[in-house]
């Protein structure tokens, strides 16, 4: 089996617990959402909150995509 494989048989055995990934990043992401409210731009927090929202938004199209990938995986088999 190529790598590829190997890997994605590995995620798509925890597809279950994706949804709950997916639920703990939408929430950090609200409460990154509301901390914006209160930083001012140019400030040190505001750049850690800005890198903190890159990895949000990767973490959400990475599960999200892999939770798609799995779903569709399992449907056609």
């Amino acid at each position: 089996m190529a790598f590829r494989e190997v890997v994605m048989d590995a995620a798509c055995e925890q597809r279950n617990q994706i949804p709950l990934l997916l639920a703990v990043v939408i929430v950090v992401g609200l409460l990154l959402a509301f901390s914006f409210l209160f930083l001012q731009p140019g400030s040190a927090a505001y750049v850690i909150a800005l890198v903190d929202l890159l990895l949000v938004v990767g973490c959400l199209v990475t599960f999200g995509g892999t939770y798609w990938y799995c779903t569709k995986r399992a449907m056609e088999n």
